[in-house]
C-alpha cells in the first residue's frame, strides 16, 4: 500500500475546505421576491385602473392608511403629484388613473396614492415602489382617502 501522495491530499482537502467557505444556500430560506399579484383590473369613477389591483391592508383603520415609513423609503423608486379637480372623489381616481402610467415608467410593482387634503396646492402625492404592497404592510396616518395598487401578472 503506497501512503498519500501530494495530489491526493490536495484532491482531499480543497473540495473540503472551499466546501466550508462556501457553504451551499439554504434551500428553505433562499426566495424570490414577487414582481406581480392576481386579480381583476378596477374602473373608480369612470377612470380604469388596467394594470394594478387594490392592495388592501389587513388591519381595519379608522382613520386611513398608508405604507410603514421605512419599508416605503427602502422600495420608493418614484414619486410624483397630480391635481385632484373637483368633486374630489372624482378627481382623487383621476390622480389614480394617472399615477398608474407614471408608475409603470419607472418600473414599479406597486403604487400608492394619498391625497393632500383640502386646500392644497398639490392636490395627491403618489408613490411607485419596487416591490409588492403586502396586506400586513400598512400603517394608520390621518388620511382616509388612499389608494393603494399592486402590479398585475
Amino acid at each position: 500500500m503506497r501512503g498519500f501522495t501530494l495530489r491526493t491530499l490536495l484532491a482531499v482537502v480543497v473540495p473540503a475546505a472551499l466546501g466550508l467557505a462556501y457553504p451551499a444556500a439554504d434551500a428553505s430560506t433562499v426566495t424570490a421576491a414577487a414582481s406581480c399579484t392576481t386579480g381583476a383590473p378596477v374602473t373608480t369613477a369612470g377612470y380604469p385602473i388596467s394594470y394594478y389591483a387594490r392592495a388592501v391592508p389587513t388591519a381595519k383603520f379608522e382613520n386611513g392608511y398608508q405604507p410603514e415609513s421605512a419599508w416605503s423609503k427602502a422600495h420608493v423608486v418614484g414619486t410624483q403629484t397630480f391635481g385632484v379637480p373637483p368633486p374630489v372623489e372624482t378627481g382623487f381616481a383621476y390622480a389614480q388613473f394617472k399615477c398608474q402610467y407614471y408608475c409603470n415608467n419607472v418600473d414599479s410593482r406597486s403604487f400608492f396614492v394619498n391625497y393632500a387634503g383640502d386646500g392644497s396646492s398639490v392636490g395627491s402625492y403618489c408613490s411607485c415602489f419596487n416591490e409588492l404592497l403586502e396586506p400586513g404592510s400598512f400603517v394608520e396616518n390621518s388620511q382616509s382617502l388612499v389608494g393603494a395598487w399592486n402590479h398585475l401578472c
